[in-house]
C-alpha cells in the first residue's frame, strides 16, 4: 500500500502536465473548422491563431483539407500541419486584403512544422497560357523574426514567390518540398533577403523560377522598421547543405537585388536538375557578393529556354549612373556540371572579378548551341543594356571570361569540346593560372 501511496503524487503531477499541455495547443476544428475543401476557413484558423499567441502555444491542423484567406503567425508559436492535412489557399484575390497569403512580422521563435502541406491553388491565378493578372505576392512573407523554424512542410503549388525570409536572423529551414509547375512564372522557392544566419538541408525545390535566391534590398547598410528598430541590409552567414533542385531559370542564384554585403555563404552537397542557370551572380545595385563557396556541386542544365549557363557571373549596372559592385573571393570546389550552354564569368571595365577559384571541377558539354545570336541576360526583363558594361555572350567560346584577375583552375576538365569552338577560354583583360586543366573533344 505506501508504494500505491507514493505513487499518487506522481500521477497528479502527470494528469497536471497533460492538462497543461492540452491548454496550450489549439485544434483549428475546436473553432468551427470544416475539413471539407469548399468551407471558408480564415476566421476559425485565425481565432485559433490568436488564442495560441496568448499562450504561446501550438495550433493544430489536423488531416483534412482547409480552404482558407489570408492568414497572420506571430512571435513564440507553432503552427503544426498534421500529416494527411492541408491549408489549401482561397482562389480569390478578396481574401488577401495584404496580398499575402501567410503574413509572420515579428515573429519571434515561430515554428512551422508537420507533414502536411500548404497549396497555393497557385492555377486559379494563371491562365492556360500561365499569364497571371493578380495574385497574392509574395505568397508566404515572414519577417523581422528571430529564431525561426521550418520542417517537414510541403510547398506546392504556389501563385508566386513561395517562402520568404526577409530582415530575419537565425533561421533553420529541414526537411521541406517546394513543388511549383516550371510553366508559373515568377514562382520562386526560398527567397533570403537581408537575411543573417540561415540554414536550409535536406530539401526537394522545384520551380517556376529561381530555386534558392539571394537578395539585398538596397545599397543602404540600415534600414529602420516601423518600430524604430534598425535592421542590417546584408545577407551572411548562409548554409544550403543536401538539396535537390530544379528551376525554371537559377537553381542557386544570388541578385538581382544586389546592394551593400552578401557574405560568407556555402552551398554544399546539392543535385540540379533542368534548370536554365546551375549558378548564378547577378551583382547590378553596387555591392559586393564574397567569400562564397559551391562545393560537391552535381548540376545539370536543361530548362526551356534557349540559352543555359552552368556557371554565370556578372557586373552590371542597373542604371547608367549606378555604383558599380565587387564579386570577389568565389570557389568552385568538387563540382561536376554538364551542360548544352555556355560559363560566363564576367567583370566589368571598372571592377574585375577578382580571386576565382575552380578546384577539381568536372564540365561536360552535351550538345553545342550556337550562341552567336545570344544576348548577356539581365536579370530583369524592364533592364536595359548599358554601353559601359561590356557583352562577350557571343564569343566562341564554351568557357568565357572577361575582366577579371586572380583567376586559378586546378584539376579541372573540360569534355565533349565542340569542334567549332574557336577557344575554350576567350580571355579580355583576364589574368588567369591554370593547373592541371584537360580539354578533350
Amino acid at each position: 500500500m505506501r508504494g500505491f501511496a507514493l505513487s499518487i503524487p506522481l500521477f497528479i503531477f502527470l494528469l497536471i502536465s497533460c492538462s497543461n499541455q492540452n491548454q496550450n495547443e489549439f485544434n483549428i476544428l475546436d473553432f468551427g473548422a470544416v475539413s471539407d475543401g469548399k468551407t471558408m476557413n480564415t476566421q476559425a484558423i485565425q481565432s485559433a491563431i490568436e488564442k495560441a499567441l496568448e499562450a504561446q502555444g501550438k495550433v493544430i491542423i489536423p488531416k483534412g483539407t482547409f480552404l482558407t484567406g489570408a492568414l497572420t503567425l506571430g512571435p513564440h508559436i507553432t503552427l503544426q500541419i498534421d500529416e494527411g492535412a492541408t491549408l489549401l489557399a482561397s482562389p480569390n484575390m478578396e481574401d488577401y486584403p495584404e496580398e499575402h497569403f501567410i503574413s509572420a512580422p515579428y515573429a519571434d521563435s515561430l515554428v512551422i512544422q508537420g507533414e502536411g502541406t500548404i497549396n497555393g491553388n497557385g492555377t486559379a491565378f494563371f491562365d492556360k497560357d500561365w499569364k497571371f493578372s493578380e495574385r497574392p505576392q509574395p505568397w508566404i512573407v515572414i519577417s523581422d523574426a528571430r529564431g525561426v523554424s521550418v520542417t517537414g512542410i510541403h510547398f506546392q503549388n504556389s501563385p508566386s514567390h513561395t517562402l520568404n525570409f526577409n530582415f530575419c536572423d537565425g533561421v533553420t529551414v529541414d526537411s521541406i518540398s517546394i513543388k511549383n509547375d516550371p510553366r508559373s512564372r515568377n514562382t520562386d522557392g526560398i527567397d533570403i533577403r537581408n537575411t543573417r544566419n540561415i540554414t536550409i538541408t535536406n530539401s526537394d525545390i522545384r520551380t517556376g523560377d529561381d530555386a534558392i535566391c539571394l537578395k539585398v534590398t538596397s545599397k543602404e547598410h540600415l534600414w529602420h522598421d516601423p518600430k524604430g528598430n534598425p535592421r542590417p541590409r546584408t545577407v551572411e552567414n548562409v548554409l544550403v547543405k543536401d538539396c535537390y533542385l530544379e528551376s525554371d531559370d537559377s537553381a542557386l542564384k544570388l541578385g538581382t537585388g544586389s546592394g551593400h554585403f552578401t557574405q560568407n555563404i556555402v552551398f554544399e552537397d546539392i543535385t540540379i536538375r533542368k534548370t536554365r542557370y546551375a549558378m548564378a551572380l547577378f551583382m547590378m545595385d553596387g555591392g559586393v557578393y564574397r567569400d562564397i563557396l559551391f562545393k560537391n556541386i552535381d548540376a545539370e542544365t536543361g530548362a526551356r529556354h534557349p540559352q543555359e549557363y552552368g556557371i554565370f557571373m556578372d557586373i552590371h549596372q542597373r542604371r547608367e549612373d549606378s555604383p558599380v559592385g565587387q564579386i570577389e573571393n568565389i570557389r568552385f570546389e568538387d563540382c561536376s556540371i554538364t551542360t548544352n550552354g555556355i560559363f560566363y564569368l564576367s567583370g566589368h571595365p571598372e571592377q574585375k572579378l577578382d580571386k576565382i577559384q575552380l578546384e577539381n571541377v568536372n564540365v561536360t558539354f552535351m550538345d553545342h548551341l550556337d550562341n552567336s545570336s545570344w544576348k548577356k541576360p539581365k536579370g530583369n526583363r524592364k533592364i536595359k543594356q548599358w554601353p559601359s558594361t561590356s557583352d562577350f555572350v557571343r564569343e566562341k567560346g564554351k568557357f568565357i571570361l572577361a575582366d577579371a584577375k586572380n583567376v586559378r583552375m586546378n584539376n579541372v576538365s573540360f569534355n565533349k569540346v565542340p569542334n567549332d569552338s574557336i577557344a575554350l577560354f576567350w580571355k579580355h583583360n583576364v589574368s588567369l593560372d591554370t593547373l592541371n586543366v584537360k580539354i578533350t573533344p
